[in-house]
């Protein structure tokens, strides 16, 4: 039995969408399009122009949909969760995220990627990513315009990126580049997983793009090995998405980062028959996104969804109406058992929601166990935690308070112009600063550290680390200043 699979690929600047038919022997191309974005001036007009001319050419009814969005309107954050368990991790984000984002917590639509565990009881490094309804809403708005409700909505590039991640050999690292006109978006591959998604601005074609976006994955690269515990190494960057002024870009990149550069391709990779009647040409630049997209709900690869309010069984029947209808009998037993399967789904969510409510009750009694009156745990959490930063915010502003424009000019004044130095990196907190750089020789290291230490505000200062870099002509170092 094949099964018709509809991969829709929403960017800033165009809408791109890719019909697939599958069954156990192939998987084949039936249709495909791309619509620029004409209406710079309402993204939403131009987003609604779009689809429905998508819909006018390839009809959505029957197709199991799949949607990626801009990953520029997703926030992205590594946490630590004290918990090993999905569910307990799904609870706990939203109040994890709250402080750090400009939404309420109950604005957001929350999924995230389990990285793995600290090796510290059962805490868990997560990758977390939050949407909020007010973005998310106009899509699924004008998606629902040409009667489709899609069965998941996603990062953009997310399915090209879980595609690299599934056919690496074990261990293998790779780097992931969606290039779009105004953003791109850099995926971080470790081994099978996606462990980081960092979208950024990108410059318009010309002669600093590609200098530009090499800049910027290289900074990733190296704020990502300062944050975890294993070496990255990876062996290639893949891109997707090159615009026809984007000549140069791979050997650029090639040389900046000293990686190979090559694009993706999707159908030449998997083999996938062009069957579409129609007389363009496939373009994997522009095609490739939504592909991605119908292939991970062909393989089955789990990422992430930010559209989960739906009844599974609802797409079901709306799916296979047709063939109900002519089966007769056969329709009328797989009616009835979906009628149950929501009675059941019913029933168990009801629990799972009395079950929330108890585990957000003794999350509560366990933080704040001077409270005995409990009557909207949440509500008086949000309080509780509102009144702490207010209490820290008092006591902050009576502490001694050094400028970071202060702590800047006295490091200028006291390094002399004798010692050749490149500062790389610098990192300001309220307790400590971390300075990386080059200079030309470990006594050179020594100069500088003995030079920062007569400055006042800082107590102590000490060498973190200092290795010749790979050119053995420099030293790499890193010093550490108590304020």
């Amino acid at each position: 039995m094949s099964r018709r699979v509809l991969g829709i690929d929403i960017r800033n600047e165009s809408v791109s969408a890719v019909l697939v038919e599958t069954s156990l022997r192939e998987n084949r191309i039936t249709a495909h399009a791309h619509f620029p974005i004409s209406n710079a001036d309402d993204a939403q007009t131009g987003i609604q122009a779009a689809l429905q001319s998508l819909a006018d050419e390839i009809d959505p009814m029957g197709c199991g949909c799949m949607v990626a969005i801009s990953a520029d309107h997703f926030s992205y954050r590594n946490l630590r969760i004290p918990f090993k368990n999905a569910k307990k991790i799904q609870m706990v984000l939203p109040f994890e995220l709250e402080p750090i984002l400009p939404y309420p917590a109950d604005e957001l639509v929350i999924d995230f990627i389990l990285l793995g565990t600290t090796g510290q009881g059962d805490q868990s490094e997560v990758f977390a990513v939050a949407l909020s309804n007010q973005r998310l809403r106009p899509f699924v708005e004008a998606l629902s315009a040409i009667h489709v409700d899609p069965e998941v909505v996603t990062v953009g590039g997310l399915p090209a990126a879980l595609y690299l991640a599934a056919q690496a050999d074990p261990g293998e690292d790779r780097l992931a580049l969606e290039l779009g006109r105004h953003y791109s978006t850099l995926f971080v591959i470790a081994g099978s997983r996606v462990e980081l998604i960092r979208s950024f601005a990108t410059a318009p074609v010309g002669a600093d793009r590609a200098t530009t976006i090499g800049t910027v994955i290289r900074h990733t690269l190296i704020a990502h090995g300062e944050s975890v515990a294993s070496e990255f190494d990876p062996l290639d960057l893949v891109i997707t998405g090159k615009d026809p002024g984007d000549t140069d870009i791979e050997d650029v990149l090639a040389k900046m980062l000293d990686l190979p550069v090559k694009a993706l391709n999707l159908a030449k990779r998997h083999v996938i028959v062009d069957d579409s009647a129609d007389t363009r040409t496939w373009n994997p630049s522009l095609h490739d996104g939504a592909l991605a997209l119908a292939l991970m709900a062909i393989e089955g690869y789990s990422g992430l969804n930010f559209h989960r309010g739906q009844f599974a069984a609802k797409r079901f029947v709306i799916k296979h109406k047709a063939n109900l209808v002519k089966t007769g009998i056969l329709a009328a037993a797989v009616l009835a058992l979906l009628l149950l399967n929501v009675v059941i789904e019913s029933y168990t969510l009801n629990r799972q929601l009395n079950g929330l409510d108890r585990q957000i009750t003794d999350i509560f009694k366990a933080t704040f166990p001077r409270v005995k009156r409990i009557q909207d745990a949440y509500q008086q959490m949000q309080i509780n935690v509102r009144e702490a930063k207010n209490a820290a915010v008092l006591q902050t502003e009576t502490a001694a308070h050094v400028r970071s424009i202060d702590i800047l000019n006295r490091i200028s004044q006291s390094i002399p112009e004798s010692v050749s130095v490149d500062v790389s990196r610098l990192v300001i907190s309220p307790e400590t600063v971390l300075i990386s750089g080059n200079t030309d020789g470990f006594k050179a290291v020594d100069e500088i550290k003995s030079r920062l230490e007569r400055i006042d505000f800082f107590k102590k200062v000490t060498i973190s680390s200092a290795n010749i870099d790979r050119s053995g002509k420099e030293v790499r170092f890193q010093l550490k200043a108590e304020l």
